[in-house]
């Protein structure tokens, strides 16, 4: 497949996450109109519980950061948005600029274009399958502590898995490793537009260093091959892309991650 559409692929992908993640939370809302996404969830937490995606690329980016600003203004929250660093969304790129909207990091979206190796397990490593309401607490727990590395609250992380039903949906695939029966490690994947997401890597902190977040995330890559996928891709965090790389997943472009404050 021709690179630019494995790239447009990965970034729907991405959106079609977004709309389904926000479905998990107890109270949620998505507006999908124009050529963009705007989600809100059970947290005012900008940053993953509420953001926009510009999904329809003809959409202008001065409208796109309007009809954000009517999503969430009268819920007087703060989004997050992405951009990628193509020149696609450079028009994008400079209506979030223009909007005031604070840069908070960049990263990349990478790609694996073939089932990888398996390897032995760390010891006294089990993964299971995410099946139950049950593993999908212990999913959500997991990625609540994993994730305040970046400063995320942990109870803002744990309000995305509120319907463990809907978390439980065939097109979600989810894995949670234990160590000595404690689960420790998670990952999942979304498989939409003929290729799977790899979403919420998260390892805890004492468990940090061990392999776990490969092991995770191996065993999900595989099987969104084993699902049919024609790739898997995955937006990288600064303590997985390493990771990510050693393993075999090339980089296709950058995204960089704004946050917009609330209103005053």
């Amino acid at each position: 497949m021709d690179p630019r559409d494995e790239a447009r692929l990965g970034h729907l992908n991405l959106v079609e996450f977004s709309r389904e993640q926000a479905r998990w939370a107890v109270h949620h809302a998505v507006l999908d109109e124009g050529g963009v996404c705007c989600f809100a969830g059970d947290s005012d937490w900008p940053a993953y519980n509420n953001g926009v995606l510009r999904y329809d690329d003809a959409t202008p980016g001065p409208e796109v950061i309007e009809r954000a600003q009517a999503f969430f203004g009268p819920r007087r929250r703060g989004f997050s948005l992405w951009s990628r660093n193509q020149p696609v969304d450079d028009d994008l790129t400079a209506a979030v600029a223009a909007a005031g909207c604070a840069p908070l990091f960049s990263y990349p979206q990478l790609i694996c274009r073939a089932p990888l190796p398996v390897k032995p397990l760390p010891a006294g490593t089990e993964i299971r399958t995410v099946s139950d309401p049950e593993a999908v607490a212990d999913f959500a727990a997991i990625n609540a502590s994993a994730y305040t590395v970046y400063g995320a609250p942990a109870d803002a992380t744990a309000s995305n898995f509120g319907r463990a039903h809907r978390v439980l949906e065939p097109s979600n695939h989810a894995v949670v490793a234990s160590v000595d029966g404690e689960p420790v490690a998670a990952a999942m994947i979304l498989c939409s537009h003929g290729l799977a997401g790899v979403y919420w890597v998260g390892t805890v902190e004492a468990a940090r260093g061990k392999g776990l977040a490969e092991a995770v995330t191996r065993t999900v890559t595989n099987l969104g091959f084993a699902r049919g996928a024609a790739s898997v891709q995955l937006q990288a965090s600064p303590m997985g892309e390493p990771i990510y790389r050693r393993m075999g997943y090339e980089e296709l472009y950058q995204y960089t991650f704004y946050l917009a404050p609330a209103p005053a």
